[in-house]
């Protein structure tokens, strides 16, 4: 469940995070190079790149990516049994659900897992860490927080014996104990804004203003960044406005009131990129209730209540970061870990899909994207014959 920016991880970093107002930058992705729309014809001349790049997305999937890129080809000996994951879970609903992911992942090879809850501050995530090292399980996955944050709890892991996996961030993996994998990491979080990058460019014609609502994550950044270069590539006249939220607010009345103050200081901006699920909760309602009209909210890592907000048409679209996805890679890099010895490096090609009001699947609860996601994980975990 892994999105300003601070390189030091401290609970007073994370208190500290400001308002930062950025009306784009520059550099370049391959594959998304378009003319800046800065007249009629330029700008639909971008709206046609942008529907181009969006074709791909237009259809949810049906099977795991192609491998390769992405790891997912059978593994090539049997899955040892016994093994046991503990899962370190911030507070927030999104992250409960990798855990959750995590444990009806590791029934499918006869393992185990333990969550533990922190309170989403450095130093209890170090003391739960300390914890979970001293239950002795073959594996620890966490999301969100680099090795920085939690390097001398890593090397008391690689001196157990134990493989340390991270979810959504930047880092790289070193050895099968220690920092032993990583996943849901840059390549997705690069393509995950330029999707969202895209998306807004059709969808306004090349004219939009951008509220980005997001929390001080180092691979929240590296999104942040890729939507801001593919925006400003193209549309010069467009503008990003990031505000950073902190993780303790989440599920409080404080996020939606100062998203709703951001949008309220410029009524021209028409489009509020949440960052994850439980950030947007409540806006759309909020949003009604300040008088603000037309305010196409969108994000990655949909939860429960943005599911129900694209049925209802409350939201405009999400990209299908889902943390039930994050919790069955968790599992997939201790799974390749423990039947090769080998380090699992994160090589992109993490299942995304393209969610609207048009093709988000019906009834009530998250659902996963294809349907039989975790069916297609566990086939790829019996040895090929």
């Amino acid at each position: 469940m892994s999105r300003s920016r601070l390189t030091r991880w401290s609970a007073a970093s994370v208190a500290a995070a400001a308002l930062l107002v950025l009306a784009g930058c520059g550099g370049s992705s391959a594959g998304d190079a378009a003319a800046p729309a800065t007249s009629d014809a330029d700008r639909a001349a971008c709206v046609d790149a942008a529907n181009q790049f969006l074709t791909h997305w237009n259809t949810l999937p049906t099977t795991l990516p192609a491998s390769p890129p992405a790891r997912y080809a059978n593994v090539t000996v049997p899955v040892p049994p016994g093994k046991k994951i503990a899962y370190l879970a911030q507070g927030y609903p999104a992250d409960k659900t990798v855990s959750e992911a995590v444990a009806a992942a590791v029934a499918k090879v006869g393992w185990t897992s333990q969550t533990y809850i922190y309170d989403s501050t450095v130093p209890d995530l170090q003391a739960k860490f300390q914890t979970a090292i001293e239950a002795k399980p073959d594996y620890i996955g966490l999301s969100g927080f680099p090795a920085a944050a939690i390097q001398k709890q890593i090397d008391a892991a690689k001196e157990a014996g134990i493989g340390v996996i991270l979810a959504s961030v930047t880092d790289h993996p070193t050895g099968p104990t220690g920092l032993a994998a990583t996943v849901n990491g840059t390549d997705t979080a690069q393509l995950i804004g330029r999707i969202h990058a895209n998306k807004v460019l059709s969808d306004s014609g090349c004219n939009a203003k951008v509220a980005l609502f997001t929390m001080d994550y180092p691979i929240l950044k590296v999104t942040d960044d890729a939507f801001r270069t593919a925006i400003s590539e193209k549309c010069p006249d467009c503008t990003v406005k990031i505000t950073a939220l902190q993780p303790q607010d989440l599920g409080t009345p404080r996020v939606a009131a100062q998203m709703v103050a951001q949008l309220e200081s410029d009524p021209s901006i028409k489009y509020a990129y949440t960052e994850i699920g439980n950030i947007a909760n409540g806006l759309a309602q909020a949003v009604k209730t300040a008088g603000l009209e037309d305010v196409r909210i969108f994000g990655e890592v949909p939860d429960e209540a943005s599911y129900a907000a694209l049925r209802n048409r409350t939201n405009a679209w999400w990209v299908d970061q889902s943390s039930l996805t994050q919790g069955y890679e968790i599992t997939d890099a201790a799974i390749r870990i423990a039947t090769t010895g080998q380090p699992q490096a994160d090589i992109g090609g993490y299942p995304l899909a393209l969610l609207t009001p048009e093709n988000v699947p019906g009834g009530t609860g998250i659902p996963t994207i294809p349907t039989n996601l975790l069916d297609l994980y566990a086939a790829t975990w019996r040895p090929s014959s």
